[in-house]
């Protein structure tokens, strides 16, 4: 505004804005005639001198806005990372904390989707949010004194406009938050369906599905592709809607300051000092109403995240643990379990296995003997009764402590895109290369180990691929044998393997079960016959238990099962 002073050439000692009846009284305008006389004097009084002058100060207060710009980025690239970092763990580490029912209830895709394009929407918002709300509110505070310092009465006008905007602005705001939830479902629905055929392929592939689950696919993503558009096109509006605001503030703002300034109001230079600095203050306003509009994009994502990290954690540690000492028995006291939809499983188990015996849990499938060996490992609580270690409720202790004094050998070999060491060792890194060989020979698998390319370090792909289903049991029976367990579980160990390899996977498992306490659930009764107790279930509930012998001579549910083997034999 000196500058223009000078070159509009007024010569007054003090500015018109005195006399104004917008004016903000003596003490402005007296910093005002003070810092002109002294312009004045800096220039003296050459129009082309304060010219020079002021696109000096242009180029130094640009320079210096740009590097603190750089070193504010700089900083807002660590928070926003190192927020998207923090988040990111704090979901992985939930998911390991939840309990397995948990994940029978949710898609792997959409949990997926949430790690993945759910944190990318909440990076994208923390990215535009963080300068908007850190450092366009200064702004838009700086401007609008300065603009009611310059001019109350046409200040005000700019005010009126401000509940019309932030109404247009909630409007949107609030259906794009509305389509962006639902949009990220079906986000995670398509990644779901397209998890589900990389895994199922073989199986899609020889029942010629590939076209029915092509059509299914293109539905679900036709559906998100609609719905994405809409998101998309009310995030586009967002710029549009704010510009038009702007611009018709600015036209109503030129045309009532205008009139102002010819009726000698307000000087001219007043009026084209405010106008710049209300120029400076629309792009605030912009940044701020999109950050708006991306926080409800983020919100969004963020509400499926809260989700995930606030579900229950329904089997906890105990606040004062007890440490898990097995020296006589395991108790199955009135046990009963039902799943959260209210399906009951177990009804009433009562049995105890002492230590160092092999019971054989045996029944029609869908009898609970998984859900049994899963709730001695506390998978899941029980919904009535107790599951007690030498006469102390599981419960009572640590699920890390416990699981110390249990191994597990499933049906499916259950191994990861790694090296056979590292599946091996699974955890463990501390263990030597001795030892992990030791424990492969044990399960006659270090032959097979040493005739890989590259041996204990060769990569087995994706869920052990490159490996055939003997291979993979055999590794998953040394795992089990370097954690020596006291406590060891066999669920269909062999059921999934041709004669010859369900021969070397067996004699692995005569080593593995020596000196231990085994629960070895079969439905290959033959596997089972010379067990110092077998227990047979049928509809969630015992029917019998004895030896082999016993159960032939009571004629009852096993003997009708082992005439049905043999039968089929």
């Amino acid at each position: 505004m000196p500058v223009l002073k000078i070159l509009f050439g007024k010569t007054e000692e003090a500015p018109s804005i005195t006399q104004s009846s917008d004016g903000m009284g003596k003490w402005f305008a007296s910093f005002y005639g003070d810092f002109i006389e002294w312009f004045r004097q800096l220039a003296a009084g050459e129009p082309f001198q304060a010219l020079a002058y002021l696109s000096i100060g242009l180029v130094i207060v640009t320079l210096f806005k740009n590097i603190s710009r750089f070193l504010a980025m700089n900083f807002m690239v660590l928070i926003r990372n190192k927020s998207i970092r923090t988040m990111r763990l704090d979901i992985y580490q939930k998911c390991l904390d939840l309990p397995i029912a948990f994940f029978n209830n949710e898609r792997k895709g959409d949990l997926i989707s949430r790690m993945s394009n759910d944190i990318k929407e909440i990076e994208f918002a923390l990215m535009v949010s963080l300068e908007a709300l850190y450092f366009q509110p200064l702004n838009i505070l700086i401007f609008m004194i300065a603009l009611v310092v310059l001019s109350a009465k046409l200040t005000l006008y700019i005010l009126l406009f401000l509940p019309v905007t932030a109404l247009i602005i909630g409007v949107i705001g609030r259906s794009l938050r509305k389509k962006s939830t639902k949009n990220q479902a079906l986000l995670g629905k398509v990644m779901s369906s397209f998890e589900e055929t990389l895994g199922g392929i073989r199986i899609i592939k020889s029942f010629n599905g590939s076209k029915f689950f092509f059509k299914r696919y293109s539905d679900q993503d036709q559906e998100y592709t609609r719905n994405n558009i809409s998101v998309q096109r009310r995030y586009d509006l967002s710029s549009p809607v704010s510009e038009t605001v702007g611009i018709s503030v600015s036209a109503l703002l030129l045309w009532l300051g205008g009139g102002m300034v010819f009726r000698k109001e307000l000087d001219p230079e007043f009026f084209l000092g405010y106008f710049a600095i209300f120029s400076q203050l629309i792009p605030p306003f912009k940044a701020f109403s999109n950050a708006l509009y991306a926080a409800q994009k983020g919100m969004a994502s963020l509400e499926r995240i809260q989700e995930l990290v606030t579900a229950p954690v329904v089997v906890a540690d105990p606040v004062a643990p007890k440490v898990p000492v097995f020296n006589s028995s395991l108790q199955f006291k009135g046990v009963g379990f039902s799943y959260l939809d209210g399906h009951e499983v177990l009804k009433q188990i009562n049995l105890e296995i002492k230590k160092g015996e092999t019971v054989a849990l045996v029944g029609p499938s869908g009898a609970g003997k998984t859900t049994l060996t899963d709730l001695v490992a506390r998978f899941y609580d029980v919904s009535s009764g107790s599951i007690c270690l030498d006469g102390v409720d599981i419960r009572d202790f640590n699920q890390e402590d416990l699981r110390q004094l249990i191994g597990v050998v499933s049906q499916e070999s259950i191994l990861f895109n790694d090296t056979i060491k590292n599946n091996v060792a699974l955890g463990r890194p501390e263990l030597t290369q001795e030892q992990i060989e030791e424990a492969a020979k044990a399960a006659f698998a270090h032959d097979f180990i040493l005739a890989q390319d590259k041996g204990y370090d060769t990569e087995i792909g994706e869920r052990g691929g490159k490996l055939s289903g003997g291979q993979k049991q055999r590794l998953s029976i040394a795992r089990a044998l370097l954690k020596d367990p006291e406590i060891l579980i066999l669920d269909e160990a062999t059921s999934a393997l041709d004669s010859q390899s369900e021969k070397a996977v067996q004699k692995a498992l005569e080593t593995l079960m020596r000196n231990r306490t085994s629960i070895v659930i079969a439905h290959r009764l033959s596997t089972v016959m010379h067990a110092d107790k077998i227990v047979v279930l049928d509809r969630g509930e015992i029917v019998e238990v004895g030896t082999h012998q016993e159960l032939i001579a009571n004629q009852k549910l096993y003997y009708s099962l082992i005439q049905l083997q043999e039968l089929h034999a």
